[in-house]
């Protein structure tokens, strides 16, 4: 577990080195996506967790980046984007694409739907903390 955290924050920091990140902005992002990918698996590991791994994944880097984003004076896009690709549900959509192409058509929509419902706990965790993190940072004397 401690490894695959570890390789998140890797893919962090490589996908930020992409977008053109530098400096600490891209170290931080590394640190967020590596902390919320690890707190993700560590929930995902509770039975019948469903996708609360991914919800509170991104609720933490949706949270953690826009407090970053206030002391770095930067947009919080800059840490969410990297951070957030390791949560991307690629393998469930390739399976999907791939059982369709088979004619396992349940399988296919089985990992589909699954594709779809871990989407939309990213995009509300991801909102939910823009939603309440920014107006507490604002309240609290920020600009």
């Amino acid at each position: 577990m401690m490894v695959s955290a570890l390789l998140s924050g890797v893919t962090a920091v490589a996908f930020g080195l992409l977008y053109q990140v530098s400096g600490w902005t891209l170290v931080i992002g590394g640190l967020i996506g590596s902390s919320s990918w690890g707190l993700a698996l560590l929930l995902s590991r509770i039975p019948g967790s469903g996708f609360l791994g991914d919800f509170v994944g991104a609720l933490v880097v949706g949270g953690l980046s826009e407090i970053a984003a206030y002391f770095r004076q930067q947009p919080a896009l800059v840490f969410v984007v990297p951070a957030i690709i390791a949560f991307v549900p690629g393998d469930l959509v390739y399976q999907s694409m791939v059982s369709f192409l088979k004619d396992h058509f349940l399988q296919g929509l089985q990992s589909g739907l699954s594709a779809l419902l871990a989407a939309g706990a990213i995009s509300i965790g991801l909102a939910l903390a823009t939603a309440v993190i920014r107006p507490l940072i604002r309240r609290s004397g920020a600009k």
